[in-house]
């Protein structure tokens, strides 16, 4: 299959696991390696996110900026901060995934952010979705995922608790009509 770089998956209804249910996932890397994603539309709640951010050793937010939000990115290394943002701010370690979409891991990024020196749109997550050598293509051709072209404008933009039935409009498909359950032919 080719590259599913800058594309998202939109989980169809039949997985109810507690990792992939009605998610999102933005495709940061595709290749015979494997492929890497970060779960988009799943925030972890505020409480979590100033006890993910003490532990960090990220300081407080200085004015109106800062970290508010952080989200579940996938469950491999959940330990691990990445933050997709616009590709305005740049640091070591900054990816270009796209023409609106960079990523970065480096943990300075998210002492700009408090500081107001960081990028104008971003999503701090926790963890990725990863898969090991051909395994998404085989879960894509068993119709377990949707594949839909990204943007970052509905990453940073569309609200989280909508992202999931839109993701799947965008496919021209009304989600909510499929029933949970998947199968073969």
């Amino acid at each position: 299959m080719d590259s599913l770089r800058n594309h998202f998956l939109v989980s169809m209804p039949h997985l109810t696991d507690g990792f992939f249910e009605k998610t999102v996932i933005y495709i940061c890397d595709h290749d015979g390696q494997g492929s890497m994603g970060l779960v988009i539309n799943r925030p972890l709640p505020s409480a979590d996110a100033a006890v993910i951010l003490q532990a960090l050793g990220i300081g407080p937010a200085k004015g109106e900026e800062g970290i508010r939000d952080i989200y579940y990115g996938g469950p491999v290394q959940p330990n691990v901060g990445f933050v997709l943002h616009t590709p305005e701010y740049e640091t070591d370690g900054t990816i270009p995934i796209a023409k609106d979409v960079s990523l970065t891991t480096n943990s300075e990024i998210m002492q700009d952010i408090q500081d107001g020196k960081g990028p104008a749109r971003y999503r701090f997550t926790m963890g990725y979705a990863g898969w090991g050598p051909e395994q998404l293509d085989r879960e894509i051709a068993n119709g377990d995922w949707l594949v839909v072209p990204a943007s970052g404008d509905f990453i940073f933009g569309e609200a989280d608790h909508s992202k999931w039935a839109e993701a799947a409009r965008q496919f021209g498909i009304e989600i909510s009509q499929f029933s949970g359950f998947g199968g073969s032919a």
